[in-house]
């Protein structure tokens, strides 16, 4: 209004911050998808689904990975030392058995290589992990993080311990604990759940 009667030239709003409701998180994946990634006979789909699925590594984090941050059954993911899951480590010993035995010889320090990047020193590309996958893999990382916000009633502390968010970050999936729930997104958070008790 000051702007459109000359009384200034520019909008004295325009540095000032208002506040956005949060982001809405992804709606719950297909378990059936998630299940077939996990039990694929490929050990590479099956050890990124299993990193996705319980730990929720990121995809530039998967593709930074070397072979010096996983030992002793534990992944050093930046600054965070992360225990890993049976079912994780049973998958990773098979990728990695998969790994020596395609290139017994690549000097690659990279957790994850594939025939293009075997012969240099390159870490694995984004888009080469969603191929190998066969999904969305940030959808499988925001519902594992959703699915534990719901199992720990919004605390926020631990979401940031667990999964490295920003305490922002954490926040848009402990939002989502005061808001009621469909009965279909429950009933398939509950199929998540009961699935990761049998793996």
């Amino acid at each position: 209004m000051l702007k459109a009667r000359q009384l200034t030239f520019v909008n004295p709003t325009a540095r000032i911050s208002v506040p956005v409701p949060h982001q809405e998180v992804s709606a719950p994946i297909d378990l059936s998808a998630v299940r077939a990634a996990l039990n694929s006979a490929e050990p590479t789909r099956a050890a990124l689904a299993a990193l996705l699925a319980f730990h929720a590594i990121r995809i530039w984090q998967l593709c930074a990975l070397q072979l010096a941050d996983l030992r002793d059954g534990r992944l050093q993911v930046d600054d965070r030392v992360i225990p890993l899951a049976v079912p994780v480590r049973l998958r990773l010993t098979a990728y990695l058995t998969c790994r020596q035995r395609s290139w017994p010889n690549t000097a690659n320090p990279h957790l994850f290589i594939h025939y293009r990047n075997a012969n240099t020193t390159r870490p694995v590309t984004p888009y080469r992990i969603r191929k190998r996958l066969g999904m969305n893999a940030q959808a499988i990382r925001q519902d594992r993080i959703l699915d534990e916000a719901h199992a720990s009633r919004g605390d926020v502390r631990r979401i940031c311990g667990l999964f490295g968010l920003s305490v922002a970050g954490a926040y848009r999936y402990t939002a989502t604990v005061d808001h009621p729930v469909s009965p279909v997104t429950k009933r398939c958070r509950n199929d998540l759940a009961v699935k990761r008790l049998r793996s």
